[in-house]
């Protein structure tokens, strides 16, 4: 049964790749900064870095995905436990990425432990109350968490950042040559030293710069970089913990395994998800992008490093309504209540999803 599971965890990750592996970059392609393809190969390539440095980084999120921490019986580390989990939470996040919603697989994966440890044990055997403050308070308050910090410094980051209007351009204009007097009638040509110039952007396309860097753009990418790398580091324990507790196996080829089914899965099934986020919810400056940008990779970093099973949909998600907030006359707020409804439908989902599947394998 190992090789189900092994499967099972495969399909979980691709599935996670397929519903997440553009959120870090949604803002890029929503504020029309590049085209879908560059920005997926962005995310892609920090997601695989991020995850990399969970190795590392990540083990406490280990410890509370992969059921001790939520049943009190030793149920958590027995195959038919764990690959119902796995199953259910693939198919919750598969079936939510083909609707073109953004979920979280966290919810769906504490779902599934829910889920299988109940059919499995029982409810005496769930300790919801681990489960309610270590899992579902993080959870449920980082969206609006984002949310409000992305309103709330959105107008110190405009005034201060030099981003849209004003002086955003940094630009090193060609070195020219220049005469310098060597005695009363001669001279010599030296090599000046490259201008360096802080200006509009228009003032910078003059033709003389060699270099010519737009910081509102510069931060962006990074931004988005930050949030993608974010992501890998949170996500890839909560998946890979299923194998861990099964398996006595390297764990870095259980991780190695996790990256490359994400990074698949975000390559092949990332489109519906990243035109929700992109466009169907609000549109968005550069400005207003990278304030959301960088509140959410804080937010995922620092709760990654403090094992916080924190959902990188649910803050990237609350960053982008906070933009919603900032414009509310064209944000599409029925799109919005959708996202949420499928937000509340998650954890139950993958519940119920993985106590079937875990009568089916016990008969």
């Amino acid at each position: 049964m190992i090789y189900l599971l092994a499967a099972s965890v495969a399909l979980l990750s691709f599935a996670n790749g397929a519903n997440d592996n553009f959120k870090g970059v949604a803002t890029l392609w929503g504020a029309r900064r590049t085209s879908y393809a560059p920005a997926l190969a962005w995310a892609t390539g920090f997601t695989v870095l991020g995850s990399v440095a969970a190795v590392w980084f990540a083990a406490g999120l280990v410890a509370k995905f992969n059921g001790s921490k939520l049943l009190s019986s030793g149920v958590h580390m027995q195959m038919p436990f764990l690959v119902p989990v796995a199953l259910a939470a693939a198919t919750t996040v598969l079936l939510a990425s083909r609707m073109g919603f953004p979920i979280s697989t966290t919810h769906a994966l504490t779902g599934g432990l829910v889920g299988a440890g109940i059919a499995a044990a029982g409810f005496s055997q769930v300790k919801f109350a681990a489960l309610a403050s270590g899992v579902a308070a993080p959870l449920l308050f980082s969206p609006f968490v984002a949310l409000v910090f992305t309103l709330g410094l959105y107008p110190l980051f405009a005034r201060v950042a030099p981003i849209g209007d004003g002086r955003d351009c940094l630009c090193v204009d060609e070195a020219d040559l220049m005469a310098l007097p060597v005695g009363a009638s001669a001279s010599a040509a030296v090599l000046a030293p490259p201008a360096v110039r802080w200006a509009k952007s228009e003032e910078c396309q003059t033709g003389a710069e060699v270099v010519r860097v737009r910081v509102g753009d510069a931060l962006h990418w990074l931004s988005a970089a930050a949030i993608s790398f974010a992501r890998g580091l949170n996500d890839t324990p909560k998946i890979a913990a299923l194998l861990l507790v099964a398996s006595a196996a390297s764990a870095k080829l259980h991780f190695g395994m996790v990256v490359a089914a994400m990074a698949l899965g975000g390559i092949l099934g990332a489109a519906r998800v990243a035109r929700t986020l992109s466009h169907k919810i609000t549109p968005m400056a550069t400005r207003e992008a990278v304030a959301a940008n960088l509140v959410s990779a804080a937010l995922v970093t620092v709760a990654s490093f403090w094992a916080l099973p924190v959902s990188t949909t649910h803050v990237t998600s609350g960053s982008i309504f906070g933009i919603g907030l900032l414009r509310r006359n064209q944000a599409d707020w029925r799109r919005v209540r959708e996202i949420l409804l499928s937000w509340v439908a998650t954890l139950p989902l993958g519940a119920l999803l993985a106590a079937g599947f875990y009568w089916l394998l016990k008969f």
